[in-house]
């Protein structure tokens, strides 16, 4: 859905609709329509930030391991574009919930909670993606 590689594709989608939007006069695309872009988009980064996040909590992370995560996360991303994030996660919370003392069970538990809450983020994303899409598609030739 977007062509620069490594950019999130709802505010790129949502930039594109607001730039057709400047161009067009807001005519066949109008300003409740890009409120409405805009929700959706606001909705795509929430998901972005808490999914994982909710994800290590349900599979019983404590605040130590979420944290450990996020700063694997963050590492990930770094060494390991795109897909170093999911494995900076899941490595995070599994090392922070296992310097905490809890077995390894647990930990991993916590840590595929982790895995499985981005994952789930990630689908809920293509799910909004698709629907912006739908939404632009309607609003510019249909209503």
């Amino acid at each position: 859905m977007a062509f620069i590689p490594m950019a999130p594709a709802l505010p790129y989608m949502f930039f594109l609709a607001l730039t057709f939007g400047f161009i067009d006069g807001f005519e066949m695309l109008t300003i409740n329509n890009i409120w409405i872009f805009g929700g959706i988009l606001i909705a795509s980064i929430l998901i972005d930030y808490f999914a994982g996040v909710m994800g290590a909590k349900y599979g019983g992370a404590s605040r130590k391991g979420i944290t450990f995560g996020i700063l694997g996360l963050i590492i990930g991303l770094f060494l390991l574009p795109p897909f170093g994030g999911l494995v900076g996660l899941f490595i995070g919370v599994l090392v922070g919930e296992y310097a905490l003392g809890k077995d390894k069970t647990k930990a991993l538990k916590a840590a595929t909670g982790s895995l499985l809450g981005s994952i789930s983020g990630m689908l809920l994303n293509i799910f909004l993606a698709v629907v912006f899409l739908e939404l632009f598609i309607a609003f510019v030739f249909f209503i």
